[in-house]
């Protein structure tokens, strides 16, 4: 059969939402390298000596939240997972594939996309630390090679990989719609708050949302969506009728012949 059909990458490369998800984060990614002074513009606004919103109760306990909402979230996922196989019930619908689902939604895009590929490689050097805003580092545009930082670095947002790791639950969940936009908020919030404390700049958290999405999307398509349909077998081509009837009708005159002598 087709490879296309076949193979899971390529199958999920051919979806409509998958090919407007990829257009959407090339087209911004592009508008960012392009225009890499908005990311100072904004960050600029919450800038007065000093990032004045970076010790509000507001930006901490979004900070903050992240952490409870992995790990309470996990947690909550874990124990209903738990009652079901011993209770025999499905609460939640949580079963080993939605776990194992989640599980790597969190490892593959917040751990290893966001943590170990982009902060690690990019070296980008956060707002509060450049000197436009009175620190010592210099200004680098987004995916652009750096060496200002050396760990923990601004780009992308872990915390904004976190908030958005939500928009995995929507997918596997019952209420799609409302785990959707309650995920999209909380990342939203979660984004707003980092970039007003001076901690990320805003291509920051948005290469970081399109991350989260990608990688939930593209995973629950495979776990979830693709079903691999086997190869037809080998035939081997049968004889045509007029082919198997002809020895049986070579055999008519010789019986003719051999019935005619006396």
């Amino acid at each position: 059969m087709p490879l296309q059909l076949s193979h899971p990458l390529l199958a999920y490369l051919k979806l409509r939402r998958t090919q407007v998800i990829l257009a959407c984060f090339v087209s911004t990614s592009l508008l960012l390298i392009a225009f890499p002074g908005v990311d100072l513009r904004i960050s600029r606004l919450f800038y007065d000596g000093g990032f004045y919103m970076a010790e509000q109760g507001w930006t901490r306990l979004l900070h903050v939240s992240v952490t409870w909402f992995v790990t309470g979230s996990l947690a909550t996922v874990a124990a209903a997972y738990a009652f079901n196989r011993l209770s025999g019930r499905n609460f939640w619908g949580v079963d080993g594939k939605r776990v194992v689902y989640l599980l790597l939604v969190l490892a593959f895009g917040a751990g290893l996309v966001v943590n170990a590929m982009f902060k690690s490689e990019f070296g980008r050097a956060r707002p509060r630390d450049l000197v436009e805003f009175g620190g010592t580092s210099h200004f680098t545009p987004a995916y652009a090679m750096s060496s200002n930082c050396s760990r923990n670095c601004s780009f992308s947002s872990g915390d904004g990989a976190g908030a958005f790791f939500a928009l995995a639950f929507a997918a596997v969940g019952r209420c799609r719609r409302a785990i959707k936009t309650a995920a999209v908020a909380f990342g939203v919030l979660v984004s707003a708050a980092r970039v007003a404390a001076g901690a990320h700049f805003l291509s920051d958290v948005v290469v970081s949302f399109f991350v989260m999405l990608i990688v939930s999307d593209a995973l629950h398509f495979r776990l979830f969506q693709f079903d691999r349909v086997p190869a037809p077998a080998l035939r081997l081509p049968l004889p045509r009728p007029a082919q198997a009837q002809a020895p049986a009708a070579a055999l008519v005159p010789v019986a003719v012949k051999s019935s005619a002598r006396p």
